[in-house]
């Protein structure tokens, strides 16, 4: 009888090893993918945003509705390695302006938006002191979005480098900062220009 019970007990063990080796075999072998306690959501419930609208559509309730989504850390924000569009399409947003974003994001980081070398962090390698500026630039039109939520979520991303912010929110301050090409320098020169 114990002869039974200890290989029974074996056999799950075993079961149970492989099955969790498996799990994080399969999680490590998905580009792309991130445990959700490694990702920063600073506010939320961790809704999922809906079908994304095409990049030309104009804002609307529904893209509103999507950014929000996005703001609060859905599993595509979530994200944080390869190259997607732009997450956030508002006020700021160029879509004839993606080509150069991208090329941008594969120069700085390899589209990697954990990224960090010496005092410049994320996908588009901001300094600290950048990144906190852009929140300060995005503060004003999040209020008028997402009204006391989106404040909160803004005052606490000013707390921490851009590596730790989910992708909407580092492609929302790289648009936000470009400006209409107004805030293009800060992305000049390299190894090769966008």
């Amino acid at each position: 009888m114990r002869r039974q019970i200890g290989a029974s007990a074996l056999a799950v063990v075993t079961l149970l090893t492989l099955s969790s080796v498996a799990a994080g075999a399969v999680h490590a072998s998905v580009p792309g993918t991130v445990a959700a306690d490694d990702v920063f959501v600073p506010v939320g419930d961790g809704e999922q945003a809906p079908a994304e609208a095409p990049a030309s559509t104009p804002p609307t309730a529904s893209n509103s509705d999507r950014e929000a989504a996005l703001a609060r850390g859905n599993r595509q924000a979530a994200d944080l390695m390869g190259f997607m569009p732009s997450l956030y399409q508002g006020k700021w947003f160029k879509p004839g302006v993606e080509n150069v974003r991208r090329c941008i994001v594969m120069r700085e980081s390899r589209a990697n938006y954990r990224a960090t070398s010496g005092k410049y962090h994320g996908a588009y390698q901001m300094s600290a002191a950048l990144a906190r500026g852009a929140t300060w630039m995005m503060q004003k039109e999040v209020r008028k979005e997402m009204g006391q939520e989106g404040v909160a979520i803004v005052k606490a991303l000013r707390k921490t480098t851009p590596n730790n912010w989910n992708r909407y929110w580092q492609d929302r301050a790289f648009w936000t900062i470009w400006r209409n090409g107004s805030g293009a320098s800060h992305w000049a020169g390299g190894a090769h220009r966008c």
